[in-house]
């Protein structure tokens, strides 16, 4: 009787479990990745093959996939698969734990990282740290990320590549509002209207984002170069030119459209041949100059074309003796694009006489990160240009007040940067004095080790022109003019309306931020400004499949981390210690990690995992075990009342 007893009080125990068990699941019929648990029962120990009872072995969560619940609330997430999430419980003495979850019922905690709703935050793989020497190309030293003067886009692109995420993003600011015509005393130096800056930037632009999708189709590819293609047209020159009157033109075939300079006519007082005399042979000559760098000025507004008139090494030159020869260069500013030459003519009184073209170098269309580097260059250099100051003879030589001062032998002319100074004294006897100064000058700034780190002087159609070196730097120059009569020195400005810049003069950045899944992983930062990326903290939220995390400011997507999942062998071997949370045991094992989470799993974005409690299965379980501890109960109930008997009989 005894022990029937104890079987019975066993049973009663073992039910009691089972019925707090599905107490449980039913109370979590709604908790967000709630895996139900189950309880199992053995019989204990037997005498003479008589048993004595029953015990709840374990009660183990069974890892089953939830139903999925579309929630539209960006920041859900539900793993579809085996696995977990990873958070951790940061305390503010620094010391940390790591727990798994399903629930990814997510937030942005108030330090902008991803939290679970109890403030844990979700681990991943971060964004690396930018490095603003190496992957922050910007034309203005004092930016290093994307502010609101950035309206522009110019290409953005998310790679992914085996072991990293990389995301470039280039944005400009409005380089149609900064954009200007170059001025035409710069004649035949590749000289653009400002349509024509706009248009080669919208195709620089296209040619960028054509380069970024190729490398993310195949980021693994080879890293070469673009070339771009630089062709020469030769027209006859010296005695086998017959261009001399009004009516008479030239021209060339450029991509199938033909492209025509009549005759410009001058009228000149200069002896522009060299001869020692003027006369109607240096009318021709300047006719001629004229109308070589017309036709060179027009090729330049052909887009993503610049033409330059030449010297015989193929050097830019707008000298006399120079043009005379008929040579102008072409070069697409489109890194491989190639442009095709066609017919070359030189028209006069109805004889059409052939000109050649040469092609110096092809295009050549580079690949992977080569490619992309190449369009990105390009696209910048057209963007910011170089500062170009201009200064006229009459700009130079005159006083405070602008009144035009005759310059003898022994005046000086200087130019100074960041405590380099550059002087040319005009000594008599020079053909033409001012250009024989500033010529003199030139070659002096730009032999100069340090000035031509920085800038680069030209003598262009007797101008002096001096050309910030790097695209994007400005510089501020100085020019004084030193009259030895009255040692009076004047400090001279540029010439306004004719300075300018060679691009649009706006400005250009591009961020390359990387995603390392080789790394350890951390906390998950979400603000933009936090990450160096841009001056403001939000944008929208989302995450794809592989547990990329994207934020989306402006028209721009930045791939700022992704979420890990983890794995375990097995998953019945985790804790349950409440909110949610598992910990790792020795019975789970440790956690697995696959790099870009390269398995079966899946993250669905916008989404929860509802809980696996099964209220009508729970329900039906209650009643049996209901049933069961009732049983149990009358067996206690028998025996003792069997167990009065027999003592009453003893009395």
């Amino acid at each position: 009787m005894i022990g029937a007893l104890w079987t019975g009080i066993s049973g009663l125990a073992s039910q009691q479990v089972a019925l707090d068990n599905e107490s449980n699941n039913i109370a979590n019929v709604n908790t967000v990745g709630y895996k139900a648990s189950r309880v199992s029962f053995a019989d204990l120990m037997y005498q003479d093959s008589i048993g004595k009872g029953s015990t709840v072995t374990s009660a183990e969560k069974q890892y089953t996939q939830g139903s999925l619940n579309l929630t539209g609330s960006s920041y859900d997430m539900a793993l579809n698969g085996d696995g977990f999430f990873v958070v951790s419980d940061a305390s503010s003495t620094g010391t940390s734990e790591l727990y798994y979850t399903r629930a990814g019922n997510f937030r942005m905690g108030d330090n902008g990282t991803l939290q679970d709703a109890s403030g844990n935050e979700v681990q991943g793989w971060a964004m690396s740290p930018l490095d603003a020497d190496n992957d922050v190309t910007s034309t203005n030293s004092n930016w290093t990320s994307f502010t609101s003067d950035f309206t522009k886009v110019a290409g953005n692109q998310i790679i992914q590549f085996s072991n990293k995420i990389e995301t470039y993003s280039a944005k400009m600011t409005d380089y149609t509002d900064s954009a200007q015509s170059d001025s035409s005393v710069l004649s035949g130096s590749g000289i653009k209207t400002q349509s024509t800056k706009v248009s080669d930037i919208e195709a620089l632009i296209s040619n960028y984002t054509s380069a970024l999708d190729d490398y993310a189709i195949d980021p693994d590819a080879t890293s070469t170069p673009s070339i771009s293609q630089i062709s020469t047209i030769d027209f006859p020159d010296g005695s086998d030119t017959l261009l001399d009157n009004e009516g008479d033109q030239i021209y060339v075939y450029i991509n199938g459209d033909k492209y025509t300079q009549d005759y410009v006519s001058i009228t000149t007082t200069e002896d522009v041949d060299g001869s020692g005399t003027v006369d109607s042979d240096d009318n021709i000559a300047a006719s001629r100059i004229a109308t070589y760098k017309a036709l060179a000025d027009e090729i330049s507004n052909i887009t993503g074309l610049k033409a330059y008139t030449v010297d015989s090494s193929n050097n830019a030159s707008t000298s006399d003796a120079d043009v005379l020869n008929g040579t102008i260069k072409i070069e697409s500013i489109i890194p491989g694009e190639s442009f095709t030459i066609g017919d070359i003519y030189e028209v006069s009184n109805s004889i059409e006489t052939a000109g050649s073209e040469n092609t110096i170098t092809q295009a050549t269309m580079g690949t992977g990160e080569g490619a992309v580097e190449s369009a990105m260059q390009a696209l910048k250099d057209a963007v910011a240009g170089e500062q170009q100051d201009v200064y006229q003879e009459e700009d130079i030589f005159s006083d405070d007040d602008g009144v035009s001062i005759s310059f003898d032998t022994g005046d000086t002319v200087s130019f100074s940067l960041n405590g380099t100074a550059i002087t040319s004294t005009y000594a008599a006897g020079s053909v033409d004095d001012f250009e024989s100064m500033i010529d003199n000058l030139t070659a002096q700034i730009n032999s100069d080790p340090d000035l031509q780190l920085e800038v680069e002087a030209k003598n262009i159609n007797g101008n002096l022109v001096i050309q910030s070196k790097e695209t994007g730097e400005e510089f501020s120059g100085i020019i004084q003019f030193t009259d030895s009569s009255s040692t009076t020195t004047y400090t001279k400005e540029m010439n306004l309306d004719l300075s300018g810049n060679t691009g649009a003069d706006a400005e250009f950045m591009q961020i390359l931020s990387t995603v390392d899944q080789t790394t350890s992983q951390s906390s998950l930062q979400l603000k933009l400004d936090t990450l160096g990326l841009t001056d403001s903290s939000f944008g929208e939220f989302s995450v794809d499949d592989n547990g990329v995390i994207t934020m989306t400011q402006d028209g721009v997507d930045y791939a700022i981390g992704q979420v890990a999942i983890a794995q375990f062998n097995n998953n019945i071997g985790l804790e349950a210690v409440g909110d949610n949370l598992l910990s790792k045991t020795n019975t789970s094992g440790d956690p697995i990690y696959m790099v870009n989470n390269d398995n079966s799993t899946s993250i669905e974005s916008e989404t929860l995992e509802l809980s696996t409690a099964d209220l009508s299965e729970s329900l039906v379980n209650l009643m049996v075990f209901q049933r069961a501890f009732e049983a149990n109960s009358k067996s206690i109930t028998t025996a003792n009342e069997i167990l009065t008997t027999l003592i009453q009989l003893k009395r």
